[in-house]
């Protein structure tokens, strides 16, 4: 499960490289607000997501601000945002319900997955029905040709964020200040390749 020592290393490898994004985060949510929006949801929010949101719900000027970037391509998006990007994709659904059979999809978006980070139509998503014990949540991937949605890109959220800070710290993504971006300067080993 996401823990403070993982999000003070995101934090670092930011500040390390003179990322903006540090300093363009929005407070975190309060045990109340996090319960409020868990309602609305429908369903709980685990403990991973619980600790993100908690930490920063987003940045302070919304999701298209340059400092909302964690890293080359994902932007962070407040609790209230992916609410209501879940409730856009949800709404633009060809066919009722969701199938029982993975073979039967024909591209709905599932009511239990709660988008995280996005970048264009791409997004980072928890599958909610499948918390574990611990509070991790398995992470999926809708990229823009959304055709592996149901494999797990991680086990849980804290993989997806020491991703992030080891491909920073380890040079693979890096911020210029000059052109106010990510950049990948070299070759991206397979493992830290799904969370650029």
């Amino acid at each position: 499960m996401l823990q403070q020592r993982d999000l003070d290393r995101l934090d670092g490898a930011w500040r390390a490289q003179g990322a903006p994004t540090p300093d363009s985060l929005a407070p975190g949510l309060s045990e109340a607000e996090l319960d409020a929006y868990a309602a609305e949801l429908g369903f709980g929010l685990p403990g991973d997501l619980r600790v993100w949101w908690g930490w920063h719900n987003g940045a302070v000027d919304g999701v298209s601000s340059p400092g909302a970037a964690v890293g080359v391509t994902w932007s962070l998006m407040s609790l209230r945002e992916a609410l209501d990007q879940r409730a856009r994709r949800l709404s633009s659904n060809d066919s009722p319900g969701f199938p029982d059979d993975a073979g039967d999809w024909e591209g709905q978006w599932a009511p239990w997955w709660l988008p995280v980070v996005t970048f264009d139509a791409a997004c980072l998503f928890a599958d909610l029905r499948t918390t574990t014990a611990d509070g991790s949540v398995p992470v999926h991937v809708w990229d823009a040709v959304p055709d592996r949605v149901f494999d797990v890109l991680a086990p849980s959220w804290a993989d997806v964020v020491n991703g992030w800070a080891e491909g920073i710290e380890q040079g693979h993504f890096r911020y210029s200040a000059a052109a106010r971006r990510w950049d990948v300067p070299d070759r991206v080993p397979p493992r830290l390749r799904p969370y650029t």
